[in-house]
């Protein structure tokens, strides 16, 4: 019986314990312990590599099959998006190619902090220009009467700020 074995890694010799070597179905592994971890974190980071570049090259691919020429004479910032997200395969394409460059940065790095920084200030624009609200498809019967009478209740209140107006200038009826 096999009492101590090399590692195929660093072809140094343990004592068969588990302390030094990971359990197999079949006894333990062919690599120690401290080499096994650092293969397995390799394999990790090649796989998520491997995902990675799939993803990119998909984006590609999109933006390739959609290349297209012409189109406005005078360019339009929306229509200008429009294009570019669909080229990066609409929103969910873009946030991918987005989310890709994040972790391709290094963790706690500029880029990382500056991607983060862009989102918190997306995220309050687009809440300052409404965006947080509900959709109005989603709203109750009740939410659009409570809208409908406060819209009303505020245009009443503005007529009837008009109508003090002329009262105010010392005229009699309001100005044509």
């Amino acid at each position: 019986m096999e009492t101590s074995r090399k590692c195929i890694q660093c072809e140094q010799e343990f004592p068969l314990t588990p302390k030094h070597w990971h359990k197999s179905k079949d006894g333990y592994h062919a690599r120690c312990r401290g080499c096994r971890n650092i293969y397995e974190k390799k394999s990790r980071k090649q796989r998520q590599n491997r995902q990675l570049a799939e993803l990119e090259k998909t984006a590609v691919d999109v933006f390739v099959q959609s290349a297209r020429q012409g189109g406005a004479n005078i360019p339009h910032s929306s229509e200008l998006l429009e294009v570019l997200m669909g080229y990066f395969g609409g929103v969910a394409g873009f946030a991918s190619i987005y989310m890709k460059q994040y972790f391709d940065a290094p963790p706690g790095g500029a880029f990382r902090t500056k991607m983060l920084d862009t989102i918190v200030r997306l995220t309050s624009s687009n809440t300052a220009m409404g965006g947080a609200k509900k959709p109005l498809t989603l709203w109750s019967e009740e939410e659009l009467d409570d809208e409908l009478t406060k819209r009303l209740t505020e245009a009443a209140h503005i007529i009837n700020l008009q109508a003090e107006v002329p009262k105010l200038l010392g005229q009699d009826t309001p100005p044509e």
